[in-house]
């Protein structure tokens, strides 16, 4: 019996051992969990105190190295102002050498500095002196019921015996010369300019002979064009002078006493018959001397005015007379002469 009980003990004695060595294992682990914790919390609580220890070597080691930076510019500084401070010696030296040298002109400048204030003064209690007696004048006078004209007169006789007291050379005289100045150079620019306008510039000049308003205004300014491109191919200088805020006669004494004496003159009636005016002045603003011829317009006239500008004082127009164009000319004296012959008929 007792040896069929040993297996069943044995196995009792196992699960015994057993259960012991769980336990151990168990309490191990639960000793191992508490010091983590422990361990965990004592890092908690030691973490803050570490960063704080930091923060204040830190902030010493920053007041050290300003101070140290502190320490040396003050250092540099301090350099810097031995420097400036010899060099300010060196040049107070070098002015006193020169003021030395100087001295003697200086001494006279201040002489001269010390005599005119006292000229200045003189000259101011003379002007005071002078007003004190124009005032006295005017007094006078007004008590003797004088005109204001009567006392502007006295006034100023009495001003041209006492004199000018102006200081010589003092800023109002100086700025007055400096504008006489001015005005004088700009008349003498203006006046220039009027004499450049007033010179020669044209050879010829076209002057289209028409009022505002007119309903064919236009087409004589073309005529003008025209007679101008044939003349100017020949090398002349010529200028239709199509101005609306001139009259025609206003233009014809323009030009002639620009020296322009020769012109070309077309209007309506002339446009209508298709011919233009040769005029050439003898005197400036004298329209009884000016001299007329009628001649067709280009391009049938061409030739016949080419000419007539030619002979009338135009030489560097380059065409030569031939025979037969003597007919489509017509001086405006011959032709008035026949107009009053058919009158009289």
């Amino acid at each position: 019996e007792n040896v069929s009980c040993l297996p069943a003990a044995a196995r009792c004695v196992g699960a015994a051992m057993a259960a012991e060595k769980t336990m151990k294992k168990e309490t191990k682990k639960t000793a191992q969990a508490g010091d983590a914790e422990a361990e965990k919390t004592e890092e908690v609580e030691v973490e803050p105190a570490k960063k704080k220890r930091r923060v204040a070597e830190t902030e010493a080691e920053a007041d050290v190295q300003v101070a140290a930076d502190a320490a040396e510019d003050t250092g540099k500084r301090r350099k810097r102002a031995k420097a400036a401070h010899a060099v300010a010696e060196d040049a107070l030296a070098a002015d006193d050498v020169e003021g030395e040298r100087k001295r003697p002109g200086k001494k006279e400048k201040s002489a001269a500095d010390a005599e005119t204030p006292a000229a200045t003064g003189d000259l101011e209690e003379r002007r005071r002196d002078a007003q004190r007696q124009i005032q006295q004048l005017v007094v006078r006078l007004r008590k003797e019921g004088k005109s204001e004209d009567d006392i502007w007169r006295a006034k100023q006789e009495l001003k041209a015996t006492l004199g000018e007291f102006r200081q010589p050379n003092n800023r109002k005289e100086r700025r007055s010369k400096a504008w006489w100045e001015k005005l004088s150079e700009s008349k003498a620019v203006e006046q220039d300019t009027r004499a450049d306008k007033l010179q020669r510039k044209h050879d010829l000049v076209v002057i289209p002979v028409m009022w505002r308003g007119r309903h064919d205004k236009l087409d004589v300014v073309k005529a003008a064009e025209d007679i101008k491109a044939c003349v100017a191919q020949q090398g002349v200088d010529v200028w239709v002078d199509a101005r609306r805020h001139y009259t025609p006669g206003q233009k014809f004494a323009h030009w002639e006493h620009r020296g322009v004496l020769l012109r070309v003159e077309v209007g309506p009636d002339d446009l209508q018959e298709g011919v233009c005016r040769v005029c050439l002045a003898k005197e400036p603003g004298d329209y009884k001397s000016v001299q007329r011829k009628r001649v067709r317009l280009p391009p049938a006239g061409a030739r016949a005015l080419l000419l007539t500008l030619k002979e009338w004082g135009l030489s560097q127009i380059e065409v030569k007379r031939r025979p037969g164009d003597e007919d489509e000319e017509e001086d405006e004296d011959d032709e008035d002469e026949e107009e009053e012959e058919d009158e009289d008929d």
